[in-house]
């Protein structure tokens, strides 16, 4: 996504949102996607679709690029820009959300310590997208009800009364990656129509910190950064953070029985420093 929200222009003919989807695509071939069975394609074709409508939300046509912060002597920023620099944004794409899952995102080092260096207010840019089963993400970003003699005609749920259900027999539950004839402009304003889009994006407003806790939380970094330089081993196993507030990447090879080394032939790719604003474009070409 990120890729996405930084280009500071599409293909000719080519919106954002298909550009995400495209991308999505080009990942589940190369490095492919961590998913077991018979759902492969099926996965990278639904998380394809929801990608095309997430950043079709995110960023209109209109939209300048968000910025890459230049990274600074003690830390490496993993946010973005407002275009006009005045606001560090993050996308935190979650299957649900609730106050504990606020809390977690508002007081992490992806909040507090980009705030902390940068001295700037942090936009958190919410996108709840649905439990994953077999593959796919469940929520009206993916699935929708479509009237079986209508052809593009689809709802999400009623607008008056009974908001859980009440539809007849007519309405069958359709998946968007099933569905080309039914524009993601379209689809969209189904969802504002049927007003389920609020639930699914919004956006969390932090504002700058005092300077105390700006000191406080770059000491602490700091403090931090000196016990991981200074490690001569791996360090043991946290449990308690292995699966929240996000499941940990690394599950896999840690829980292993016998514990694996992360490989590329596992899935994962090394990762480089992201490169200041000015070199935005070969930031976007390599996806780091």
């Amino acid at each position: 996504m990120y890729r996405v929200l930084a280009a500071k222009a599409a293909p000719d003919g080519v919106s954002w949102g298909q550009m995400a989807g495209e991308t999505v695509l080009e990942f589940a071939t190369t490095p492919g996607l961590d998913v077991e069975g018979q759902y492969v394609y099926a996965s990278a074709m639904n998380h394809a679709c929801l990608a095309d409508l997430l950043v079709s939300t995110v960023r209109k046509p209109q939209d300048l690029p968000w910025l890459v912060p230049e990274n600074l002597k003690g830390w490496t920023s993993s946010c973005m820009m407002s275009p006009t620099g005045d606001k560090l944004r993050r996308v935190v794409i979650v299957s649900g959300w609730s106050e504990e899952r606020h809390i977690s995102e508002c007081r992490s080092w992806y909040t507090l310590g980009e705030m902390a260096f940068y001295d700037l207010p942090m936009q958190l840019v919410v996108l709840v997208v649905g439990q994953q089963r077999n593959g796919r993400r469940h929520s009206h970003w993916t699935k929708a009800l479509k009237h079986t003699i209508g052809h593009t005609h689809i709802r999400f749920r009623r607008r008056v009364g009974n908001t859980s259900g009440g539809f007849k027999d007519s309405w069958t539950e359709i998946w968007r990656e099933d569905h080309e004839e039914i524009s993601r402009e379209l689809w969209l304003n189904a969802m504002l129509k049927d007003d389920v889009m609020r639930d699914l994006c919004f956006h969390v407003e932090m504002p700058p910190l005092p300077k105390y806790q700006r000191q406080y939380f770059q000491d602490l970094a700091a403090r931090r950064m000196e016990v991981i330089l200074g490690l001569k081993e791996k360090p043991p196993l946290q449990l308690s953070t292995c699966d929240w507030p996000i499941p940990c990447p690394f599950l896999k090879v840690c829980h292993s029985i016998p514990e694996k080394e992360p490989s590329v032939s596992q899935g994962f790719v090394e990762i480089s420093l992201r490169k200041p604003p000015l070199q935005a474009d070969s930031c976007i070409a390599t996806g780091t």
